[in-house]
């Protein structure tokens, strides 16, 4: 194991007054759903003072809301401004680009990792029915994907590889600069989920040469259900047109045409119907700490806090569900034993706030609000339930 043991930022605990969970519960399930900022409380009431105030002349402004939430959430990727959209989730992204693609040329394969997030594997399933070719590459451990077995998986029958950052089940880090490098070589696109590291771990869509990046606001970023993001390149935006469609993706929305659709000739082509815009009132907001904060300092004292219960699971001769290379996980640590679904709802019953996977266990996901004492509490709470099991 690489012994990296960044130093804790006792100074962040100052943005704990604003995660109201935090005064009577250890809430280390960020990974699951971040803790609720109070600042969301008052981006609803402005949402509603606004709708109040304009009735449907608040549209303009609503339209704002949605600009500067996305370049908001670019920020995240170290995307530039202007080249990011909003819907309510990722499986609409996911679809909206399958449907994009022509499986009955030659290249239809679906290069996907077998532990992806079921939701990414459901949307395409279904496409399968139009000639899709969906290839799963399977897992050893039930933990991590080599990369290896994700370069050989690619090839020339190969359409699109939607893959993940960050495994869902145990955190563990994919090589995507290697992974789109190879896709590019046969003429794929490559399209990464984000949702298990924006806001935990620091990400440069340049860097990766990927096509497509997509997340969500509601983990790491704080912002509640409601608001997932897409990135995409300019050049490969200009060529794809997708045949899931809504009003909001016309070149004139308020135009209200009858079809064909007239596509809008940037980025919102691929914006469908009417859209979540008090989560976007809430994510805006939710942004906002860890912007001032920045990935890079939650990412070092994530990762310290994470070594932390590395140490107290390893000691206790629990098995640790996770890379315990720091470069090669995101920000939780799933920690499994003999009973471990019985404890999480006892811990859950004493305010200690984890969630459990199967194959997976308990996962711990510390953010930049919590601290090494909470840490150390709930960790003498798993090792004597496990005691007991």
């Amino acid at each position: 194991m690489t012994p990296i043991r960044p130093e804790l930022q006792p100074e962040l605990a100052r943005y704990r007054s604003d995660y109201p969970i935090l005064a009577h519960s250890v809430y280390m399930n960020s990974n699951s759903m971040g803790a609720m900022p109070r600042q969301a409380a008052d981006a609803l009431q402005k949402y509603t003072d606004d709708w109040a105030g304009e009735g449907v002349e608040v549209w303009p402004h609503w339209l704002d809301v949605m600009r500067d939430t996305a370049d908001s959430a670019a920020r995240f990727l170290n995307a530039p401004p202007g080249q990011t959209i909003l819907n309510q989730n990722v499986a609409y992204f996911q679809a909206a680009i399958a449907s994009c693609l022509e499986y009955s040329r030659g290249k239809n394969r679906v290069v996907v990792e077998a532990l992806q997030f079921p939701n990414v594997l459901y949307v395409w399933d279904r496409f399968t029915d139009l000639g899709a070719e969906l290839a799963l590459v399977p897992s050893d451990d039930g933990m991590t994907i080599p990369t290896e077995r994700m370069l050989e998986a690619i090839d020339e029958r190969t359409a699109i590889v939607p893959l993940s950052h960050g495994i869902y089940v145990s955190g563990a880090l994919q090589d995507i600069t290697a992974i789109t490098r190879r896709a590019h070589e046969v003429g794929a696109l490559v399209m990464v989920d984000v949702y298990q590291t924006a806001g935990a771990v620091p990400i440069d869509v340049a860097e990766w040469d990927a096509d497509i990046v997509v997340g969500g606001s509601h983990k790491w970023l704080c912002g509640g259900p409601g608001t997932a993001f897409m990135w995409m390149k300019p050049e490969v935006r200009e060529r794809l047109r997708p045949r899931l469609v809504g009003w909001m993706g016309h070149q004139d929305p308020f135009a209200f045409e009858a079809p064909p659709i007239r596509f809008a000739d940037d980025h919102r082509h691929f914006l469908a119907g009417t859209p979540s815009i008090p989560a976007y009132y809430v994510a805006r907001a939710a942004y906002e700490n860890l912007h001032e904060i920045g990935v890079p300092r939650i990412r070092a004292h994530n990762l310290a806090l994470c070594q932390r219960i590395i140490d107290r699971a390893q000691a206790a001769g629990l098995v640790v569900h996770s890379p315990l290379e720091h470069e090669r996980r995101t920000g939780f640590v799933a920690v499994d034993f003999a009973g471990s679904e019985e404890a999480s709802k006892v811990l859950i019953d004493e305010r200690y706030k984890l969630d459990w996977r199967p194959n997976c266990g308990l996962r711990l996901g510390p953010h930049f609000y919590n601290t090494e004492a909470e840490v150390e509490s709930m960790m003498d709470r798993i090792v004597a339930l496990a005691g007991r099991a």
